[in-house]
């Protein structure tokens, strides 16, 4: 994957995707994988995909605008890492100058609104996320409930029951 992409990834996402089996944090974010393995989305399909977008005219690029999407050949730019249930996208801004755990980490709600720049490492972003009620305007912490980790095996939704005893704050682990 790196090969084709011409560098190397961020170190915390590669541990991240080593530690984590696919599925979602808090049932919300997912990290797109090096393959499409359990139905994930693989990172490098979404990267041809935003280049074949943003190839596609003015149309196109205006999605990824004002950073557009990186390319060995092109440079600087956009490369999607994740994506949530409500059609967010986590990208990095990438610099192949730069080295990759120094990249910023660019998100949106969903496509059309405005972007939001965050100069940290991908695995602190997740957390904030996931964990800070004052990471806004992304957060989706809501205490006293805790984040948790659904991979891709288990049902989604959960039920209820089972989604208060993922969360509940006397959870032991």
């Amino acid at each position: 994957m790196e090969a084709e992409l011409g560098l190397a990834l961020p170190a915390d996402f590669k541990e991240l995707s080593r530690r984590f089996v696919p599925g979602a944090f808090s049932g919300y974010l997912s990290l797109l994988r090096p393959t499409g393995e359990h139905g994930e989305q693989p990172l490098l399909s979404m990267w041809h995909g935003g280049r074949q977008a943003a190839a596609q005219g003015e149309s196109g690029a205006q999605i990824f605008e004002p950073y557009g999407i990186y390319g060995p050949d092109t440079g600087p730019g956009l490369v999607q890492w994740g994506t949530d249930i409500t059609e967010g996208d986590h990208f990095w801004l990438v610099d192949g100058s730069v080295e990759p755990d120094r990249w910023p980490v660019v998100s949106r709600r969903e496509a059309g609104e405005s972007w939001h720049q965050f100069d940290m490492p991908t695995a602190e972003f997740v957390y904030r996320m996931i964990a800070d009620p004052e990471f806004t305007p992304l957060t989706v912490a809501n205490p006293p409930l805790r984040p948790f980790y659904l991979p891709y095996w288990a049902p989604y939704p959960p039920s209820p029951e089972e989604w208060e005893a993922l969360s509940s704050p006397n959870r032991e682990g």
